[in-house]
């Protein structure tokens, strides 16, 4: 009896803690799906004993050493101090049991996070430049290579895991340009955010849709509620104006659920019982109004999902398409899954975000555990301060294609070196059929430097020269965010009082003269007079030298004899000089 509960109590705990959420906690999705997904993740991932689990082997390998004691303290009670054959032939082999269940555990926990590496690298695409060296950042990877198919990669990785190479430079997408930042869309949407009480815009449900609006993209957000207040609505800011519109969820399209609801009006709930195997993150979360005026559309929730997968020993978390939320008459949530979603279907992004940032994460893996460990390959988000709150997955819409994509600036991993190395881009409008390709386009050492920093920097000394005004760069700055755009073009956001009044495009290597537009007319420092706009520039209109335009001359002469655009164009030389010996 003794050695059963020593055999049955995690197994007897475990239906307990089941029980408890399943009978006390009754009708709460969240809870029923949470634990059966942990279970399936910690113990059993194919849903028995083949390849179980690590953690499930040292619960064999502990229970088989308590029988052995149990064993050799019986014997040793029946016979004296004394051990029979039989007892000591059942020790050893419960012994070599133990022994068996802690190898197999300790296997599957040193290749646990390698296999994650292994399932995204299998969609991972190194591109580097034709000619030259091989960037520094991913020799690692290229350094012991074999040759590929010569289509999809043209060199593989020798590691034990699989690393893609393509020799080809980033295409020229010519991504479209955002008219305002993502910490602006943060304090119009919040501001306007609601019209009940209980409303709240969830923060993370912040969502750009390119090319959505008249003149551009949108950015939209979710008005959730909270208690027994069910959602509201969706909201839509043109990036633009000081107006924030919204499509309710009213009539015909009323919604009786919120993700902060409580009990019935639960709609994480809702979906965990309906959709038990899907699971999303809020980042994941977005809403848009489907018709052409917002104030009588239609609002629509779209979830982009992910579904637990087994893998190996392991689960790991893989796109499974898209749960799209409409009202109805009734206020019941009318919820349809699509596993497939082909571009154009949805204004936005369907493939997760959160998954994303697991394949970024994942590159570290490509040159093997060795390339990982002792000499940090992999690459990171940017810590630049311009960029605190917002690092990456820009949605961005390519002139070229009219595809949506998620874009990343990447530096190096475990380095303090802030250049910006490569390019993580994966198509974000096509979801189905397994992981999308990322490709990580790597610069060469000898592109022109980018350095966030130092472009905040420049942006900042162009902006005090063309307006005589000062700002400053970084988190809880004027200059709030950099995002790129084009070829080597990036463009920052000047927000005065949480309003984007203007931006500035600048090329990285220096060669493109400065454009600043004031989207709201004369430009307005906070708490200042309009400024006058640089002579011959009409408000919204670029300033500076046209594209393209070598500098002035006469930058050693007298500044005070050089026009503002002379003296700009002197200022982006010597930074251009600065970038190039810090690159040295």
């Amino acid at each position: 009896m003794r050695l059963a509960l020593w055999w049955l109590w995690m197994p007897l705990l475990a239906a307990l803690v089941w029980a408890v959420k399943h009978v006390v906690f009754g009708g709460f999705g969240q809870q029923d799906q949470s634990y059966r997904l942990w279970l399936k993740r910690e113990f059993f991932p194919h849903g028995g004993l083949v390849d179980a689990a690590p953690l499930f082997w040292l619960w064999v390998a502990v229970g088989l050493g308590g029988t052995a004691c149990a064993v050799v303290l019986w014997a040793a009670g029946e016979t004296g101090s004394r051990l029979g054959w039989r007892a000591q032939a059942t020790a050893a082999v419960l012994a070599l049991a133990v022994a068996g269940s802690l190898v197999r555990a300790g296997t599957g926990i040193w290749d646990n996070d390698k296999d994650a590496g292994r399932f995204y690298a299998a969609a991972t695409v190194l591109d580097v430049p034709a000619g030259g060296e091989t960037p520094r950042s991913v020799q690692a990877v290229t350094e012991h290579t074999r040759p590929g198919d010569g289509t999809r990669c043209d060199l593989v990785g020798a590691a034990d895991v699989p690393a893609c190479v393509k020799t080809a430079p980033m295409p020229d997408f010519d991504f479209e340009a955002r008219t305002a930042s993502y910490a602006a869309a943060t304090k119009a949407l919040t501001d306007s955010a609601g019209l009940s009480s209980g409303v709240h815009l969830m923060g993370h449900s912040l969502h750009y849709l390119p090319n959505a609006g008249k003149d551009g993209g949108v950015w939209t957000a979710v008005l959730d509620g909270s208690g027994e207040q069910p959602m509201e609505g969706i909201a839509v800011w043109d990036g633009g104006s000081n107006s924030v519109v919204s499509c309710a969820f009213r009539g015909d399209h009323a919604f009786n659920r919120a993700f902060g609801g409580t009990g019935a009006v639960s709609l994480r709930n809702l979906l965990a019982e309906r959709f038990p195997d899907l699971v999303h993150s809020d980042q994941d979360v977005w809403g848009y109004c489907d018709g052409p005026d917002p104030r009588t559309a239609q609002p629509v929730v779209v979830i982009s999902v992910a579904r637990q997968t087994v893998w190996k020993q392991r689960t790991v978390l893989a796109p499974a398409g898209v749960l799209v939320l409409r009202g109805s008459p009734s206020g019941r949530p009318d919820i349809t899954y699509r596993a497939e979603v082909a571009p154009g279907d949805l204004p936005g992004a369907v493939y997760p975000a959160s998954v994303v940032r697991s394949q970024i994460h994942e590159v570290q893996w490509l040159g093997g555990r060795g390339a990982k460990d002792d000499r940090g390959f992999g690459f990171d988000h940017t810590s630049a301060s311009t960029n605190a709150t917002n690092p990456g997955e820009f949605l961005l819409r390519s002139k070229a294609d009219g595809h949506l994509y998620y874009v990343t600036p990447l530096v190096p991993k475990e380095s303090s070196s802030q250049l910006v190395v490569a390019y993580a881009v994966l198509q974000a409008d096509r979801a189905g059929g397994g992981l999308n390709d990322l490709h990580v386009y790597v610069r060469s050492d000898d592109a022109p430097a980018v350095n966030l920093d130092v472009l905040a920097s420049r942006m900042v000394s162009y902006m005090a020269q063309q307006t005589s005004i000062t700002i400053s760069a970084g988190q809880g700055g004027a200059l709030q965010e950099l995002v790129p755009f084009g070829k080597d073009m990036w463009r920052g956001f000047v927000d005065f009082n949480g309003q984007t009044q203007d931006y500035i495009d600048l090329s990285g290597d220096a060669t493109v003269s400065p454009n600043l537009v004031s989207l709201t007319g004369p430009i307005t420092p906070p708490g200042g007079q309009p400024q006058n706009q640089p002579t011959g520039q009409p408000s919204g209109q670029p300033s500076g030298q046209p594209n393209g335009q070598p500098a002035a001359s006469g930058c050693g002469g007298d500044p005070n004899q050089l026009t503002n655009s002379q003296l700009a164009a002197c200022v982006a030389e010597l930074s251009k000089a600065l970038q190039g010996r810090v690159h040295d």
